[in-house]
């Protein structure tokens, strides 16, 4: 198997049921993604088992920066901040398209405060070991507005600007999966872990149920790794095993509108009415906004988006940029699920986002905590411990291995250029091949070489794209591609209720799927279902 092919998931199936795996993993979120990647590398046999799609949880659902996380300084969580910033580059250098170096303009209501963020940056970027054309710069007065005219300078005046890095989770999750599939590793989707295989005191194996066909089965391995996120416990409740330290988790909330509604040039770090951090982020032809910090009981994959959540977004926005924002001004929100490990007597938003591995007395290995950035150190650490716990002796790592690009990676130069090759080479628009080449990186060239056509009037999917999400990306439903692959609910504001485009995407999987009229007409009651979900606080 050296791809994620749809259209062969039922040998995939028989290859989990009768082969026998040095590694389980239960998760295909960015921990679980990044443990396959890492133990593929390591010469280990790896499968990875998801419930859901891959990446449909907190992975799709995150600020979608790589970024150290300036403001957990303040909070003395100095080694957090150091491990991320300087996982930054590190990731870039593995995939350019999936982490991208933009600037984050943080404003300042005077002085004083300038200089506090200033000091903050400096020292965050010495921590971060950032290249010298990476450093920060400070703006005041025509500078300021000339940079980013929409901020309000009269009660902003001065600003300090510094690198992050702009990234895409579900494909950054995406591209880690196939990483891992590339090098040997198995990976499914639709896939729930059911129940744990024991032999004595000791779990050999899992047992679990396909959602697409209801095919039980059971996968043989030596040892298992739990990095199912929020989902931690329950898995721990499979062993009956409880865990060392109590989860929390925290929901994270953003909000979408077309960039028309707030035309910004750069990302913005702009302080709520509580003092955490809110972001707004150009990405494309959107502009999106968050993200909130509270507890939320239970564990859902589309946590509901609240109102009056929505409207302590909107107030920074106001403050900063002089936009009054609505409901209606908003095509699309989501909301996430931090899996944090609890810490007595701070709320969600004072809890490090440090991560954890603990081994069960039956050897289940579980991951928990820790944070988007920070997933390729967690995976090595977690392999590592799994690798000690069951006395497995790995192969050493080249360089060439440790710095092999992910799927789309392997491109000189910067997006920019990418997008104008594919732009001139294919005839297709700016916009289209900047969303390109940020999606897929330099594999834009082989989709668009499978068919470079537009589906649907006034769409802006790429025929090929949905060929390859199934071909390639083990994409099972118009969500899937939606929502994880092609991004158009999130970065296409003009899409999101193109009854066009949808349709054409079912027709075109039902195409490659073999989906009759009761398939396919559930999927589109299923899609339409969801991106009303999505504005559902605005009824």
């Amino acid at each position: 198997m050296e791809c994620l092919d749809t259209l062969q998931r039922e040998s995939t199936l028989s290859e989990l049921e009768n082969g026998h795996f040095d590694l389980i993993i239960i998760g295909g979120g960015i921990t679980g993604a990044g443990v396959l990647r890492e133990a593929a590398l390591r010469g280990l046999k790896c499968a990875l088992l998801e419930a859901d799609d891959f990446a449909c949880g907190t992975s799709s659902k995150s600020t979608k920066l790589i970024h150290g996380g300036l403001r957990y300084l303040a909070m003395g969580h100095i080694h957090v901040v150091r491990e991320g910033a300087r996982e930054r580059k590190r990731v870039h250098q593995l995939a350019p398209h999936l982490a991208e170096p933009k600037w984050l303009m943080v404003p300042a209501r005077n002085q004083l405060e300038a200089w506090k963020y200033q000091i903050g940056v400096t020292l965050y970027e010495h921590l971060g070991l950032v290249d010298p054309e990476h450093l920060h710069f400070n703006l005041s007065g025509q500078a300021l507005h000339d940079f980013e005219p929409t901020l309000n300078i009269d009660n902003f005046p001065k600003a300090c600007v510094y690198r992050e890095y702009l990234t895409d989770d579900a494909r950054l999750v995406l591209a880690n999966i196939r990483a891992g599939v590339e090098l040997g590793g198995v990976a499914v989707n639709q896939l729930k872990v059911v129940g744990l295989v024991r032999e004595g005191n000791k779990i050999v194996g899992v047992k679990s149920r396909c959602g697409l066909t209801g095919r039980e089965l059971v996968t043989r391995c030596q040892g298992v790794i739990n990095a199912a996120g929020p989902w931690v416990e329950q898995i721990c409740a499979l062993d009956d095993t409880p865990m060392p330290k109590n989860m929390v988790l925290s929901k994270g909330v953003h909000v979408a509108v077309a960039r028309e509604k707030l035309p910004l040039r750069h990302m913005v770090f702009t302080v709520a009415e509580d003092g955490r951090p809110v972001f707004a982020i150009p990405r494309g032809e959107s502009v999106y906004i968050g993200t909130t910090d509270s507890t939320y009981p239970g564990v859902n994959i589309w946590p509901e988006v609240l109102p009056a959540e929505v409207q302590y977004l909107f107030r920074p926005i106001e403050k900063y940029f002089g936009v009054k924002l609505d409901f209606d001004d908003c095509f699309t929100s989501w909301a996430g699920l931090r899996p944090l490990i609890s810490q007595a007597g701070k709320s969600t938003k004072e809890i490090s986002r440090k991560d954890e591995v603990w081994v069960a007395p039956s050897g289940l290995v579980t991951v928990a905590g820790g944070k988007l950035t920070g997933y390729r150190k967690m995976a090595e650490d977690t392999v590592s411990r799994f690798c000690s716990h069951f006395n497995i002796e790995t192969r050493p790592l080249t360089d060439d291995q440790q710095n092999r690009p992910l799927p789309g990676g392997d491109f000189a130069g910067d997006l920019a250029s990418l997008a104008c090759s594919l732009m001139s080479k294919f005839s297709i628009t700016g916009v289209q091949s900047e969303r390109m080449a940020r999606l897929y990186g330099s594999e834009a060239i082989e989709i668009l070489n499978l068919d470079a056509s537009l589906l649907g009037a006034g769409g802006e999917l790429i025929a090929g794209e949905v060929d390859w999400a199934v071909g390639k990306e083990a994409a099972c439903s118009i969500e899937d591609i939606f929502y994880r692959r092609a991004r158009l609910a999130i970065d296409c504001p003009n899409q999101v209720e193109n009854q066009q485009l949808i349709n054409a995407i079912a027709s075109r999987m039902s195409e490659k799927l073999g989906w009759d009229a009761t398939k396919q007409q559930l999927e589109l009651d299923r899609i339409h279902q969801r991106l009303s979900l999505d504005l559902a606080f605005s009824a």
